[in-house]
């Protein structure tokens, strides 16, 4: 007699979240752009596991010659156009650099291994499955040039950009400890809550994530500083911010500050230079900002904070929390754009906050498709196909031979171009694309019930997806799988039209790898229309009609054949055009056998 022991396996909820509260101080000397600081983490580990060791960033330890960033700046296939400094070219008043001493755990000196932008801790004492520990430090640096996105002295005069200043605890989830280098990619972080105060010349302005605790000391709208209340010529700022995964600041001493009424009593604030030729254009900014966030809490879900902040500073723009930074002499049409973009990430990125290093294009693919809408609608352009400029850079990207598979780690991509490209556009068709699939209204359904069930719990593209599937009836694992792991390609062409009695014969080809549903328009000669629609099987269903054309179902067309006969039941002299996805939603990337003209009178 044979027996077998099965172990059960241990089951680990994907939606269990680390929680870091932080307590910091910083105070930065202006002139020489050297600053010190402390800092207290409670942390609390919410992980089934237990833990012998932590990781943090040190962010600002990229911006020196002959760090890895460096060496991956020359190492890459294709310039970085992100990049407008060579790192090993700038002298020592302009490096980045953090220093951690004194490391704690419960009073207990720790003994850190530094590694560039990683501090590996091993822990005096475990950190038991819902268990917390109180992590002291005390920090010191130097603010770099403004390289990318973080630093001093920016293009448009910005003074301070700080970004990634502060030793941040690395996220520990379902996949362990995210402790990659920083190479100028994204980010990944611990949900906690920040309590940040920053001292330094009382004659600069701060722009912080969170909410303002002394405006007594700072004077009302930040315009007016009481010099009573601040030493030696310094000013302290206090910041708390709820429930983020990060915490940014700016400081200059030209900001003009204002105030504007958002949705649901959100606080918008706006900080940019006293430039005259940009004054307008941040004032006419100011109501559409408003728009926006209506419009994305509309679409996706209500903005859970009470402000957000558009600051002009950094390179671009960048978000972070309750914060974004951008660069602001722009022509009206850009600020208003990259303003949307940064907003809409207010939602993607800090509430939702997939593992941009495993799956950016969850973020900047879901926020170009949202922001680009937005944009089109808030500034009255009314364009037929407001994502033609997604799909045509996704075009150049699956013909430009240096494509990978958008699941490739952000940091191992060989080209720059193909990383963006990947992230942006077709991260954005991925979306447009699964409204072909499933039908628009499903796809705005999704997106509402995505953000509402993994908001503040870094979701993945199943969790996504299985929520599409839920709404639609439909399965698309097939869609994620071919769309994200793979470079697969789609392309149908019309190989062949002829009549056979008074039915009209359609011969389909499937040319690509990736398969999907057609919609066939067949246009007559008379102004009438008929949209032929072949669902693929591995759907196990179909889209509903959704447009005031007769809609025709025929049967499914499997992946493993590569041909279909179509059938139509007119008359091949009836018709004028047959055209393979009229509504170009489909990434096919050969659009010129996707019709066929019937040239021949009746």
């Amino acid at each position: 007699m044979i027996s077998f022991f099965v172990m059960a396996p241990i089951l680990f909820s994907q939606y269990w979240q680390q929680k870091a509260d932080y307590e910091m101080e910083i105070e930065l000397d202006v002139s020489s752009a050297q600053f010190n600081g402390k800092q207290r983490i409670l942390y609390t580990n919410n992980s089934p596991e237990t833990l012998n060791k932590v990781f943090y960033h040190l962010y600002f330890n990229a911006f020196r010659p002959g760090s890895e960033m460096a060496e991956r700046q020359k190492s890459s296939l294709d310039v970085n156009r992100r990049f407008k400094v060579i790192i090993d070219s700038i002298g020592p008043k302009s490096y980045g650099k953090i220093q951690v001493k004194n490391l704690k755990q419960n009073g207990i000196l720790l003994n850190p291994f530094f590694s560039e932008t990683i501090l590996e801790v091993p822990l005096a004492n475990p950190i038991l499955p819902g268990e917390s520990a109180v992590l002291d430090l005390e920090f010191s640096g130097q603010v770099p040039d403004l390289i990318r996105r973080s630093g001093k002295n920016s293009s448009e005069g910005v003074a301070f950009s700080m970004a990634q200043w502060y030793p941040k605890l690395a996220e520990y989830d379902i996949d362990g400890w995210n402790a990659s280098p920083y190479l100028g990619r994204e980010f990944h972080g611990v949900w906690g809550n920040f309590d940040v105060k920053i001292t330094l010349d009382k004659n600069f302005t701060v722009a912080a994530s969170g909410y303002l605790q002394n405006p007594e000391d700072i004077g009302k709208g930040y315009k007016k500083i009481k010099r009573s209340k601040s030493k030696k010529g310094k000013l302290t700022w206090h910041f708390i911010a709820p429930n983020v995964h990060d915490f940014t600041w700016a400081a200059d001493k030209d900001y003009i500050h204002d105030i504007y009424p958002g949705p649901n009593n959100v606080k918008l604030h706006f900080f940019y230079k006293n430039n005259p030729s940009i004054i307008d254009n941040w004032k006419k900014l100011q109501p559409l900002t408003a728009e926006l966030m209506e419009y994305f809490n509309s679409s996706i879900g209500d903005y859970p904070y009470k402000q957000y902040s558009v600051v002009q500073g950094g390179d671009g723009g960048m978000e972070y929390a309750m914060l974004t930074l951008i660069t602001g002499e722009r022509k009206f049409g850009s600020l208003v754009g990259v303003t949307a973009h940064e907003l809409a990430h207010s939602w993607f990125q800090n509430i939702l906050a997939t593992n941009e290093m495993k799956h950016e294009w969850m973020d900047e693919g879901f926020t170009t498709y949202i922001s680009t809408i937005a944009t089109d609608k808030v500034l009255k352009e009314n364009k037929i196909f407001p994502l033609r400029n997604a799909y045509l850079g996704y075009y150049n990207l699956a013909l430009s031979g240096v494509e990978q598979p958008q699941q490739t780690n952000a940091n191992r991509y060989a080209y720059n171009y193909a990383y963006e490209s990947s992230a942006y556009n077709k991260g954005a068709v991925f979306l447009s694309q699964l409204g072909y699939i499933i039908g628009k209204e499903n796809l705005n359904t999704s997106l509402k019930i995505y953000f509402e069930e993994f908001k503040f719990k870094h979701p993945t593209p199943r969790d996504f997806i299985r929520i599409a599937e839920r709404v639609s009836g439909i399965l698309l694992n097939w869609y994620l799988t071919d769309w994200t792991q793979t470079t697969n390609t789609i392309d149908y062409k019309i190989s062949g039209v002829s009549k056979l009695d008074n039915k009209t014969i359609i011969d389909l080809e499937r040319v690509g790898m990736m398969p999907m549903p057609l919609e066939i328009l067949i246009s007559f000669k008379n102004g009438n229309k008929q949209i032929h629609y072949v669902p693929i099987g591995i759907m196990r269903g179909e889209k509903k009609p959704y447009v005031d054309i007769e809609w025709i179902l025929h049967n499914d067309w499997t992946w493993s054949t590569p041909n279909y006969k179509l059938i139509i039941d007119s008359p091949l002299d009836s018709i004028e055009k047959i055209t393979i996805d009229s509504s170009n939603l489909m990434a096919d990337i050969d659009k010129s056998n996707n019709y066929y003209l019937n040239n021949n009178d009746p």
